[in-house]
C-alpha cells in the first residue's frame, strides 16, 4: 500500500494559469498541494523544518513579461533553499539555470557536441555589428533572458540591423544572442518532452499558411498582433493560432540526444526543441525547456494525458522522501558523457 505525502505538494509558479491542469489532476485523486506565488513572497532560511513533501518548479523565464522580474532572481536561492532542507525539487535549480540563460544552453550544446545554430553572446549593442563576420545574414538577436518570443527580432541586411540597433532588447540582464536564421523544412519544429529521463512524446509544429510567424530558433513563439506573447503560455505547445501541432515519431538520434541534453541539465521534466535545416537536412537544437505545459488537448493529439504521468512522478519523488543528491547524479554517471556524434 502506497503511503502519503508527508506534507502537501508546493507548486512554484507565478502564472496564473500554467497550473491549471496539474491542480485540476491532483484535486482528482485527493491528494494535497499549495500553490507558491513567488512574485511575492518571503522565506527565513534559518527555519529548517520542510513545509513540502515535495516542491514542482514551474519557474518560467517569461516571467518579467508579466511584470514579476523579480522572479528570475528571486526563484534561484528560493529553490537553493528547499533544496538545502532535503525537499525533493522537480526541476531543481541547476535545471532552472539552464532554462534562464539562453547562452548557458549554448555552452550545454557546445559541450555534448550537440548541432546548434552558430550564436555569439554579446553584451552591449557595439558588439552587434562587430560579429557579422561571423553570422551572416539573415540573423536573429535574441535576449538571453526571454520567454514566450519576448524580444526577438530577425534581421535581412546590415542597413535595417543599424536602423534598428537602438531598440534592441537585451532582456533582464543586458545580455543578447546574435544567431544565424535557420529556415526550417516545411516551416516545422519539433519539440521532444521528457520525463525523468525518458522520451514522453515528441510533437511536430508547422505554420500554417501567412500566420504570422518567421519560423526560425526560438522566434515561433511570437504571438500574432491581437495576441500577447504572455498569453501564449509555454512555447511553442501553446501557440495554436495559424499552427498545425500534430504528434510525431521523432528519429532515434534526435530523441537519444534531448534526453542527453537534458540529464546534463537536471531537468526532470521539460522539452528539447530542434529543426531540420533545408538547406541541408541536418537536424539543429535550438532550446532547452525546464518548464512544460505539455500539448493543448493532449487526448486528441497524443492519445494520452501526460499531466497524470507527470502526477505519477510528483508523487514518486515526494513520498521517496529527502535526499540529498540532484537529478543527474540519481540517473547515472551518463549525465557529463560528450559526443561528437550529433554534428556530422
Amino acid at each position: 500500500m502506497n503511503r502519503p505525502l508527508s506534507a502537501p505538494i508546493g507548486i512554484l509558479d507565478e502564472h496564473p494559469e500554467w497550473s491549471t491542469r496539474l491542480i485540476a489532476e491532483l484535486n482528482r485523486r485527493g491528494l494535497p498541494w499549495e500553490k507558491i506565488d513567488h512574485s511575492n513572497h518571503g522565506y527565513e532560511p534559518r527555519e529548517r523544518r520542510p513545509a513540502y513533501a515535495v516542491i514542482v518548479n514551474r519557474t518560467s523565464p517569461s516571467s518579467h513579461t508579466r511584470g514579476h522580474r523579480g522572479v528570475l532572481f528571486y526563484a534561484e536561492p528560493l529553490l537553493d533553499y528547499y533544496e538545502s532542507l532535503g525537499v525533493p525539487v522537480v526541476n531543481p535549480v541547476a535545471a532552472y539555470r539552464f532554462e534562464k540563460s539562453k547562452a548557458l544552453q549554448l555552452g550545454l550544446f557546445e559541450r555534448l557536441g550537440v548541432r546548434y545554430p552558430r550564436a555569439i553572446v554579446v553584451n552591449h549593442r557595439d558588439q552587434v555589428l562587430k560579429v557579422l563576420d561571423r553570422v551572416r545574414f539573415p540573423l536573429v538577436v535574441k535576449p538571453n533572458i526571454g520567454g514566450s518570443g519576448a524580444g526577438i527580432v530577425r534581421l535581412s541586411t546590415r542597413e535595417e540591423l543599424e536602423e534598428r540597433l537602438p531598440s534592441l532588447d537585451f532582456g533582464p540582464d543586458g545580455t543578447a544572442l546574435v544567431q544565424e536564421y535557420i529556415e526550417s523544412e516545411e516551416g516545422a519544429i519539433v519539440r521532444v518532452e521528457v520525463l525523468d529521463g525518458q522520451s514522453l512524446y515528441a510533437i511536430r509544429i508547422v505554420r500554417q499558411g501567412d500566420a504570422g510567424f518567421n519560423l526560425c530558433p526560438a522566434d515561433i513563439c511570437q504571438a500574432p498582433p491581437e495576441r500577447p506573447a504572455a498569453d501564449l503560455g509555454v512555447c511553442p505547445v501553446e501557440a495554436k493560432p495559424g499552427l498545425s501541432v500534430t504528434r510525431y515519431e521523432a528519429p532515434q538520434e534526435a530523441v537519444e540526444t534531448a534526453i542527453r541534453l537534458t540529464r546534463a541539465a537536471s531537468i526532470d521534466v521539460g522539452g528539447v526543441e530542434y529543426l531540420v535545416r533545408r538547406a541541408d537536412g541536418h537536424l539543429y537544437f535550438y532550446d532547452v525547456n525546464a518548464t512544460s505545459n505539455f500539448v493543448a488537448n493532449a487526448p486528441e493529439v497524443l492519445g494520452f494525458d501526460p499531466t497524470a504521468r507527470f502526477v505519477d512522478y510528483i508523487v514518486q519523488r515526494g513520498r521517496a522522501g529527502r535526499r540529498v543528491a540532484g537529478p543527474s547524479r540519481r540517473r547515472g554517471s551518463d549525465a557529463n558523457k560528450t559526443s561528437t556524434s550529433d554534428r556530422g
